[in-house]
């Protein structure tokens, strides 16, 4: 990975105590227009990652984010799999959901990240 990425510690700074207004499956919209999105933030020639929101519930003011791992580098017939899921709080409620997928392209020779990006910060949340 050749990016700088921050902990999901330094990252729930821009979110804890937050409410969410809006969503799409890339990203939550929060109050003050804070953006949370899952995007492949590192990938080299037919590598991929991806995620997206699922499940959200509007104004809720987030009190946790945890990451879940799911599956890491599982072989998958062409190479391997990362799976994760972000899952989102207000007290011990799940509010949102992102599950995403990392994948080393053909053959495995390759690599991804899929993060959760706030502002301009990145958090790996899977990679492959």
């Amino acid at each position: 990975m050749w990016k700088d990425y921050v902990s999901l510690k330094e990252l729930k700074k821009d979110l804890i105590f937050k409410k969410i207004v809006e969503w799409s499956e890339s990203e939550l919209i929060l109050e003050d227009g804070t953006k949370m999105e899952v995007v492949c933030s590192e990938s080299d020639c037919c590598a991929w990652a991806e995620g997206e929101f699922k499940n959200v519930k509007l104004d809720a003011v987030i009190t946790d984010i945890k990451i879940f791992d799911k599956g890491n580098r599982l072989y998958n017939g062409d190479g391997h799999s990362s799976y994760a899921e972000v899952v989102v709080y207000h007290n011990r409620n799940e509010i949102a959901k992102a599950e995403c997928t990392a994948n080393d392209g053909n053959g495995g020779y390759y690599y991804s990240v899929c993060a959760l990006k706030v502002k301009e910060k990145l958090c790996v949340v899977t990679d492959a």
